[in-house]
């Protein structure tokens, strides 16, 4: 009895304290009300709720890779959702826009680790761009010769369109990954 109350203890604590952030509650518009963000991982999107749109559910494009480590994290101006994979992933920024009083995308970054496992924590590669300025910086690694080294930081334009909650979909994630390894492959 003593083994099946600690297995369920056990369990428990791990459903509770295990999961990510799928929903998100403050206000996102700047009007002191309460907003709603949230992961629907049944349809696959993102879906916000907006004091100023009359909490019209405004829903994202499909998240076809939509991971279990997916999360949000709740920032001082907005929200950074997370959908990362065993060796990668994608955090991607939002924040209100008052003009078109829709959540926009403001930054994309991007983790490759695959090189940290035989090279540790030091060996991993990031990237990001801010899509108010279109700035991408890059750090990336690689082995020559069984040695690992830092590449030369990669800085320049990368356009992409300007995208809200309601047109975002991962596939503007994995469009980002193939112009970072692009990119990388030309060093």
């Amino acid at each position: 009895m003593k083994k099946l109350t600690f297995l369920l203890f056990i369990s428990i604590s791990v459903s509770v304290f295990g999961q990510s952030v799928q929903e998100l509650v403050k206000d996102f518009d700047g009007d002191s009300k309460k907003d709603t963000i949230r992961i629907d991982n049944d349809s696959k999107t993102l879906i916000c709720l907006l004091s100023t749109q009359k909490y019209k559910k405004i829903q994202g494009g499909k998240i076809q890779k939509l991971n279990f480590a997916n999360t949000l994290v709740s920032t001082k101006k907005g929200f950074e959702f997370w959908n990362d994979f065993d060796r990668s992933g994608f955090r991607c920024v939002f924040e209100y826009d008052p003009k078109a009083k829709k959540m926009q995308l403001v930054q994309m970054r991007r983790i490759d680790d695959i090189l940290s496992y035989d090279y540790g924590e030091k060996a991993k590669g990031k990237s990001s761009v801010n899509l108010l300025t279109n700035q991408y910086t890059g750090d990336f690694y690689k082995v020559t010769q069984g040695k690992l080294q830092k590449m030369p930081t990669i800085k320049t334009t990368m356009i992409f369109p300007k995208t809200y909650l309601e047109t975002f979909s991962d596939s503007l994630c994995f469009d980002y990954e193939s112009k970072c390894l692009a990119l990388y492959n030309k060093k």
